[in-house]
């Protein structure tokens, strides 16, 4: 996705998004289907809903997308998906990478040791209510369910060492401290290799990680006393860059504190009152995948509204409309998929299980924004 703000400087990231080609396969089993066999006599735009197109409009069935890869050396690489719809099977040359259930959220599969030079990337994707292979996503739910590679997708070089995220949470307002989370992976033990910190542009910190396993963290508290607070009334952003050995991240976070008292819920120690409304993304012309412009619409009608808030029913939102709602000053409800479950539901081990991993991946893309001051399953 287009963020608002570049999140990398020195990684190779490959933006995946584009036309594909396009296969519907229909009411069929995706363990029988051979990728290499499969006739793509269409094309289909990524990011996308195929069944909000003309052509195959409210269908329901296993369809197949295809782009191709360009690998520049034998280093690890990484797919990442913002969003596919329900369920998909994820294939390179042929061979599987793995599955992932439940759209809305951000997901990765790595790419380990391949061959120099191009590869065919074959993604299956299932729109119907198949409970066992995605139970997050029921027939009674009260929005459509539309299908396809909704949100960007980009292959990532990861090197042999990277960061695999960052948590950037406050501390102390008054202080202005935060605590910083870096989290890292790496495929060789490198010993000590060199980190930095840039707040706002300005190095603040040095230090080197002793990597010995294929994965850790690093956690720094940083006293940042010229930063502003983020608040509805001021929404003050600021951006946190981290380089470690060859690979770098940037963030984009607000310094604020929301806490309850009694029936209060106040922002940086003052009392708000919550003027919104419930939004759902989705279109009948783009189904979940949004483009930039449509976006920028429901931010420009909330704030006409006079909202300072707005509950993202009932899925993980897209992060560019986090971004923009960290920019305007508007409060968000995020929420993990579901509706109305049943006591069925809360008590079957194969949907907590799905329901667990949805929220994990939720709050991995949004926890960051400053806008997101609640969370919740409805």
């Amino acid at each position: 996705m287009t963020r608002r703000f570049r999140e990398h400087d020195v990684r190779q990231v490959t933006p995946l998004d584009g036309i594909w080609d396009f296969a519907f396969l229909g009411d069929v089993d995706p363990d029988t289907i051979d990728v290499s066999a499969i006739a793509f006599g269409d094309r289909m735009a990524v990011p996308g809903c195929f069944d909000a197109t003309p052509a195959y409009a409210g269908q329901r069935g296993l369809t197949a997308y295809r782009t191709r890869l360009l690998f520049t050396d034998e280093a690890l690489y990484r797919l990442v998906f913002d969003s596919v719809h329900h369920w998909c099977r994820i294939f390179v040359e042929g061979k599987p990478l793995g599955d992932h259930a439940g759209g809305f959220t951000q997901f990765t599969m790595d790419i380990v040791n391949h061959p120099v030079g191009e590869a065919t990337l074959v993604v299956l994707v299932d729109n119907r209510m198949d409970y066992a292979r995605c139970p997050l996503h029921l027939e009674y739910f009260d929005w459509y369910h539309f299908g396809g590679i909704s949100r960007s997708v980009a292959l990532h070089r990861m090197g042999d060492v990277w960061i695999d995220g960052l948590r950037i949470e406050t501390e102390d307002i008054a202080a202005r401290q935060i605590g910083v989370t870096v989290n890292y992976g790496a495929t060789i033990v490198r010993g000590a290799t060199p980190l930095t910190l840039t707040f706002d542009g300005q190095k603040i910190l040095a230090d080197a990680v002793d990597i010995v396993s294929p994965s850790g963290q690093k956690r720094y508290i940083l006293h940042l006393p010229a930063a502003a607070l983020w608040s509805p009334d001021a929404p003050n952003l600021h951006t946190l860059h981290v380089r470690l050995g060859d690979d770098d991240a940037r963030e984009r976070f607000g310094i604020r504190q929301v806490r309850v008292e009694g029936q209060a819920i106040l922002v940086n120690g003052e009392p708000v009152r919550l003027l919104g409304v419930n939004r759902h993304e989705a279109h009948p012309q783009f189904g979940h995948a949004l483009p930039d412009g449509l976006l920028v619409a429901d931010v420009q009608q909330l704030r006409d509204l006079g909202c300072n808030f707005v509950r993202g029913s009932h899925y993980p939102q897209d992060a560019r409309f986090l971004d923009l709602c960290d920019e305007a000053g508007l409060m968000v409800w995020c929420e993990a998929t579901a509706w109305q479950q049943t006591a069925e539901h809360l008590t079957d081990p194969h949907y907590l299980s799905a329901q667990e991993t949805n929220i994990l991946e939720m709050v991995a893309v949004a926890a960051n924004h400053p806008s997101v001051i609640m969370w919740g399953i409805q």
